[in-house]
């Protein structure tokens, strides 16, 4: 399968470079070609891709349009079978790159499919998740009863890790997207103004009868930092509520929850 793997950069550029070095040494497949979007980020990330990575195919922005906005210009700059969204801080280890791009040989039902992601330490980073209602909203950041109960069941703490599974989401900090399974030109919406992006990415490709998949045999490590959890009140929390409302005024409401469901080849 042709591949495009599209990073989105803001000022990141110590991660940017770290995360091209990386991909240069997986030596992945020649026919693949690699997108980096630079959000306006005036601090020498577009001339550092440009002097030591010639081989990525840089697109500079005059200004920020965010992770949707910067995901979405190099979904249109182009046509590859398979589209990956990939954060600066995720290190891919070897394989996994190809791994997740042959799930979807094995699944052709298999709309979107996410990695096992890691923390520094080695640790499981819960990156396939069942969806929010106002509960899990809530009991994500306020003492909620039964928070515990809550949060276990939307990170899919029961998930068998041993073989791939049908998820509600994935994480958007490394995702490989089926091109023909998206509903129009567009791959996110943009009036996300921050997260949920992925949660609508995926619920809407569910809702047109695709699958959507965990493969825990493709392992990356990703620098999470979640910005919403650092005070109790803060403009990412604010946004996060926010883009749940949108999201659930989108749905209608309607978002039921998956249960951890082994797929079969």
């Amino acid at each position: 399968m042709d591949v495009t793997i599209s990073i989105v950069s803001y000022r990141q550029k110590a991660l940017l470079k770290r995360c091209l070095g990386q991909l240069v040494s997986l030596s992945l497949p020649s026919s693949w070609q690699t997108i980096v979007v630079d959000n306006c980020s005036g601090d020498g990330s577009a001339e550092m891709v440009v002097q030591d990575h010639p081989w990525v195919r840089l697109i500079r922005l005059d200004k920020n349009m965010g992770f949707s906005g910067g995901h979405n210009v190099a979904y249109a700059h182009s046509d590859s079978t398979i589209f990956i969204v990939l954060n600066a801080d995720v290190k891919v280890l070897p394989g996994s790159m190809e791994t997740l791009v042959d799930t979807f040989s094995k699944f052709p039902k298999a709309a979107v499919v996410g990695p096992r992601l890691l923390n520094p330490d080695g640790s499981l980073q819960f990156s396939a998740r069942r969806f929010y209602d106002w509960k899990t909203v809530l009991a994500r950041r306020l003492p909620w009863p039964g928070r515990a109960r809550i949060n276990e069941c939307h990170l899919m703490k029961d998930l068998d890790q041993g073989q791939v599974q049908s998820v509600d989401w994935v994480l958007g900090a490394a995702l490989a997207i089926r091109r023909s399974a998206i509903d129009g030109r567009t791959l996110f919406d943009t009036r996300y103004k921050l997260y949920f992006e992925d949660v609508d990415l995926c619920y809407f490709a569910r809702k047109r009868g695709w699958d959507i998949l965990y493969c825990p045999h493709s392992r990356m490590i990703h620098d999470h930092q979640r910005n919403s959890a650092r005070s109790f009140i803060n403009r990412a929390l604010i946004n996060h509520f926010i883009s749940w409302l949108k999201f659930y005024m989108k749905s209608k409401g309607l978002v039921g929850k998956a249960k951890c469901v082994p797929v079969q080849e």
